[in-house]
């Protein structure tokens, strides 16, 4: 049995206390998947977001219980949150503060193809005497849904312009599940079906000021090349796992990090400016031959590592 947001406050206000609203709304090109996805996926709150750090207890395909911390006004404040899934795209919080209760729900509504509309329902309780500091309550809420939403929604966005150019991603479920989001060394990005495989360029003349050059498009079948002397390291445009852009990150000691999990991503191959050679790595076969290189993504998934995200922090 699952409680719905409005029986939970039914039953507080059954035990005196007095709720007030506040409803806030984001849209943006991406599908109800990708909103549901950014809500259950834990290992983000660690990368991506500077004012909130996720603890789990309980963790199950539809429900999470965690201790949260929270920094407000510079302090870090821990907070016990119950998280779980009522219906598809639709998922309940709840949570407890001194003499204050905060229930709270999320609901997707897909627009189309790729366009959703997410609205979340606060509804902040106390008892009759406290009601005086709703008011400041809700200008906190609003001011974190803020922050939070500014590191949210570009994930979002992401996705969902990985799904113009045709690409999809894989879930085990009808709908996301908590424990599935920790495995971050899994490869749900999925190429455009009947898409080009193969990319190709002169090493020759593909870089142009600096020793970073990009190839293909932005997904799978795109790559960036990073060029020291003349060995060229040839990496993914995007991480394999859920989509997020590799193209702005430091390539350090060989390898480059997503900033939405903390995935390492060594270089699927290395060649030289001049010669022949030939890389195999995962779903991706390449070979370069007088300054000419060509690679090919095979269209089969790619290795799965059972590494959790506990374990990349």
């Amino acid at each position: 049995r699952k409680t719905s947001r409005d029986a939970l406050v039914r039953q507080l206000e059954d035990n005196g206390y007095r709720f007030s609203e506040l409803v806030l709304q984001s849209e943006g090109d991406y599908a109800a998947d990708d909103a549901d996805w950014n809500y259950k996926d834990i290992p983000h709150l660690h990368h991506v977001h500077d004012l909130a750090e996720s603890l789990p207890a309980v963790i199950g395909d539809d429900i999470i219980c965690s201790v949260n911390l929270q920094k407000v006004f510079g302090f870090w404040f821990p907070i016990a949150l119950v998280n779980y899934e009522v219906e598809k795209y639709r998922q309940l919080y709840f949570t407890t503060m001194l003499f204050f209760a905060l229930v709270i729900e999320t609901r997707s509504e897909p627009l189309g193809p790729i366009r959703t509309r997410v609205t979340t329902r606060y509804a902040i309780g106390s008892p009759p005497w406290l009601q005086f500091l709703a008011p400041v309550l809700k200008w906190t809420i609003r001011r974190n849904y803020k922050v939070l939403m500014s590191a949210d929604l570009p994930m979002r966005d992401r996705r969902g312009e990985l799904r113009k150019l045709g690409y999809g991603f894989r879930r085990k479920g009808e709908s996301y599940s908590f424990a599935d989001t920790l495995n971050i060394m899994v490869s749900n990005l999925v190429a455009p079906p009947g898409a080009e495989r193969i990319v190709s360029c002169n090493l020759k003349t593909v870089f142009g000021v600096g020793d970073t050059a990009f190839i293909g498009d932005r997904g799978l079948l795109g790559f960036r090349l990073e060029r020291a002397g003349d060995e060229v390291a040839i990496f993914p445009r995007a991480c394999p796992h859920e989509g997020a852009s590799l193209d702005e990150r430091p390539c350090v000691n060989g390898e480059v990090t997503c900033e939405w999990h903390g995935r390492r991503i060594a270089a699927l191959g290395r060649v030289r400016l001049k010669g022949t050679a030939e890389f195999r790595q995962g779903a991706y076969h390449g070979w370069v031959s007088d300054g000419e290189l060509t690679i090919t993504y095979l269209n089969e998934p790619l290795p799965e590592v059972g590494q959790t995200a506990a374990h990349a922090h």
